[in-house]
């Protein structure tokens, strides 16, 4: 069983929750801790359980609430009587230059490298980073698999490469990023560094990249693809279900889409083993 909730998605912040059975992780805190914690109550999980906390890059949307969160979680369990009260915190070498600051007088061996080309193995779940094309220091997308399923993670990128495809083919879901509609964007009221900032290699996904991206990715096994980073300035919900959906019928694709929201999480969804 493989079991996933975005918590939060959007410019506003970003949160993921991935579990299975034996295994609880949270990836990126892009919003207040209170925002993290009624989201993940509303699954039915707690703060305290989480194994591991993954961070995709030190974007201010997605690192916001990690610093909090890791305190949270050492007083509730030391309220509980836990034996290891601190929780590991992962993240690149680059983003780690700007979350130091985050998560000051951390643990040190609480805080972990992540390095693509290593793989993140707990107890029945294998995560392995991969690079992504973004205006950050040394961003990464994850996959997880678990037993024969596969769930990718990718938002915050401004194409997607030959490399990343091939890593993050035939998952069985995706949580992707579509992020903006191209039109919105080009007559909104961004101003132009800001709009050629987003349009360009290391900026965001739009929905028709996202479509066409699917397009070259999914497998017949591939279920479910949660729209993920919508931008609440230059994108709505249904214009990005709507684009995505005419691409991949276009191609011949099916799949069931999803939105994401910045404010509540998506239900839990599972990916039964096959």
């Amino acid at each position: 069983m493989l079991r996933f909730s975005v918590l939060a998605s959007g410019s506003s912040g970003n949160a993921v929750y991935v579990e299975t059975e034996k295994t609880r992780i949270l990836i990126d805190a892009g919003v207040a801790c209170k925002q993290i914690e009624t989201a993940m109550a509303e699954i039915s999980v707690c703060l305290e359980d989480l194994d591991a906390i993954l961070i995709t890059h030190e974007h201010f949307d997605h690192i916001k609430g990690v610093g909090v969160v890791a305190r949270k979680i050492i007083s509730q369990r030391r309220k509980k009587g836990y034996e290891r009260t601190e929780i590991p915190i992962y993240a690149t070498e680059g983003s780690w230059h700007d979350l130091h600051n985050v998560v000051k007088e951390y643990p040190e061996p609480y805080r972990k490298t992540v390095r693509v080309g290593d793989k993140l193995e707990f107890e029945d779940l294998l995560i392995e980073p991969f690079p992504l094309s973004h205006d950050a220091r040394e961003p990464v997308g994850y996959v997880f698999y678990h037993e024969n399923n596969k769930l990718t993670l990718a938002t915050d990128l401004g194409y997607m490469s030959s490399r990343v495809k091939e890593t993050v083919a035939d998952a069985d879901a995706y949580i992707l990023e579509s992020n903006h509609d191209i039109n919105m964007l080009r007559v909104g009221p961004y101003p132009w560094h800001l709009k050629k900032r987003i349009l360009s290699d290391k900026g965001h996904l739009s929905n028709e990249a996202a479509g066409e991206a699917l397009v070259d990715i999914m497998s017949e096994r591939t279920l479910d693809v949660l729209l993920a980073h919508l931008s609440q300035e230059n994108n709505y919900p249904e214009l990005a279900e709507v684009t995505v959906q005419g691409i991949l019928a276009a191609a011949n694709k099916q799949v069931r889409l999803h939105h994401t929201y910045p404010d509540k999480p998506t239900a839990l969804y599972e990916i039964k083993p096959r």
